[in-house]
């Protein structure tokens, strides 16, 4: 039972913005320093390159030129090179490389039968491949769930000045307080917190809206247990621009690593998108084929 415990303590932990309070039990552990005894083990193996580009703060102003370092990360051991195809993968909330090393956290949780030391041990590893990836912290802050560069209002600051996603509730069809969707006070909050006003119609103005049809070699999948899923795209738009509906998949659970308890949804959707790219890539060099 403690064992169990423990775990759902660490799964807690591991989900970047959860609003979950960190028990005082395990609290004290955020503020420790490594001790010879637990000893984080050296840094993953990175298995790829960090670039860096100059990307602009406000995509949808003009009110401002300035610019950031946007980090991105290129995976090419197994890439063909001179022409290879490319997997381009984009999204998620949080450090990149949070994301890229986190599949690894489970090869210090695979053996339950081990003591509680051991268990406690296993469980500071997992974490540190979370908050100590570079293998340079010398205190794990667990209450952190965003990078300081970043910070906790990200989201605020691109949802007035990228994309207003309207929120409404009634009370009756959901489990909050009846709240009126209303653009004026929403843009006068973005204007009060951070000194700009949204425009609602410009993404897509920019990006075209429905209107995707130009567009190749796309997979949007939903899974129906994200809330997220009813702005996406659920049917195929074309024959490479396909929705795969995956009753049983949580928020983008099939870009996850397989997992004994994946529901049968997930497995198939894996196996479809993979059925996809493979298609896709084989077109890809038929197509270069022909030209030659």
């Amino acid at each position: 039972m403690e064992h169990r415990a423990l775990l759902l303590l660490l799964l807690a932990f591991l989900t970047p913005g959860a609003p979950i309070p960190v028990p005082p039990a395990l609290k004290a552990l955020s503020n420790l320093h490594l001790s010879t005894r637990l000893t984080s083990r050296p840094a993953i193996d990175i298995k790829y390159s960090i670039h860096y580009i100059q990307q602009k703060v406000d995509h949808f102003g003009f009110n401002t030129d300035k610019t950031f370092k946007q980090r991105y990360l290129i995976a090419d051991k197994h890439w063909k090179k001179d022409g290879g195809s490319i997997l381009f993968y984009t999204g998620n909330e949080g450090d990149i490389t949070w994301f890229c090393n986190n599949t690894v956290v489970c090869q210090y949780l695979k053996n339950p039968n081990v003591s509680d030391p051991q268990l406690l041990e296993n469980i500071f590893q997992a974490l540190n491949v979370y908050y100590n990836y570079s293998g340079q912290v010398k205190c794990l802050n667990m209450s952190e769930t965003a990078t300081r560069s970043l910070g906790s209002l990200g989201w605020s600051y691109q949802a007035c000045t990228e994309m207003v996603m309207p929120f409404c509730t009634n009370g009756i069809d959901d489990m909050f307080e009846p709240h009126s969707w209303n653009l004026k006070e929403f843009s006068d909050d973005c204007f009060k917190q951070w000194g700009v006003r949204p425009r609602p119609s410009w993404i897509t103005t920019m990006y075209g809206g429905k209107n995707i049809s130009s567009h190749t070699n796309i997979i949007f999948s939903n899974g129906d247990l994200d809330p997220w899923s009813g702005g996406g795209v659920t049917e195929n738009v074309t024959d490479t621009l396909v929705a795969i509906t995956i009753p049983e998949g949580a928020h983008h659970l099939d870009l996850r690593a397989n997992n004994a308890f994946d529901p049968t949804s997930v497995l198939l959707a894996r196996s479809l998108e993979v059925r996809y790219m493979k298609q896709w890539i084989k077109n890809f060099y038929a197509s270069l084929r022909k030209k030659h």
